[in-house]
């Protein structure tokens, strides 16, 4: 289906080196209960998921989706140290805020070979904590359901997926890191 916007989505990157990573899953965190309306539109800018984060600058994985979490947890000096995050939606241009696709593993290679997976959580985010040895340049593969769904192209140092992938695409990338509808 949209498997092939991943590829351009991914391909394109920011260059900005990161550091060192470790293997989380993010299955945990409090439930939001916002919600948007039209889900089944063809507008650019729906939200699919139908909810959105409403917990402001409250601290949880599941806040601000699809925005630049290593940026905001930097300026802040606030937050988990993190080396990659971003969120994973349904669609190419998915505001912000909007909950995205849950239980996507983002496979994330090292240029040494040694493999880190993510897992996203209930907001469609995923994220490697600062901590272990990721060998820039990487790159990733999306998994839904154990099969890949789609690889990037080309290898990245850049670890905040956010800074590119935004709602109308930054730095060459298309929009969102996209897997297609449930």
């Amino acid at each position: 289906m949209r498997w092939w916007l991943l590829f351009g989505v991914l391909a394109a990157g920011c260059e900005r080196a990161p550091s060192a990573d470790t293997v989380v899953n993010h299955e945990t965190g409090p439930t939001d209960t916002g919600t948007t309306t039209d889900t089944q539109t063809t507008d650019p800018t729906v939200c699919v998921s139908g909810t959105t984060w409403t917990g402001g600058d409250r601290e949880s994985p599941l806040m601000h989706p699809g925005m630049d979490c290593i940026a905001c947890h930097t300026s802040r000096n606030e937050g988990p140290n993190l080396i990659v995050a971003g969120t994973v939606y349904s669609r190419l241009h998915e505001p912000d805020d909007c909950n995205g696709r849950s239980g996507i593993v983002v496979e994330i290679t090292g240029d040494d070979g040694q493999v880190f997976e993510a897992t996203t959580n209930p907001a469609g985010n995923f994220f490697l904590y600062a901590g272990t040895a990721l060998v820039t340049p990487y790159t990733a593969r999306v998994l839904v359901d154990g099969v890949e769904a789609a690889r990037m192209i080309g290898a990245q140092t850049e670890g905040s997926c956010g800074s590119c992938h935004t709602v109308d695409g930054a730095e060459g990338a298309p929009g969102r890191i996209v897997v297609g509808d449930p």
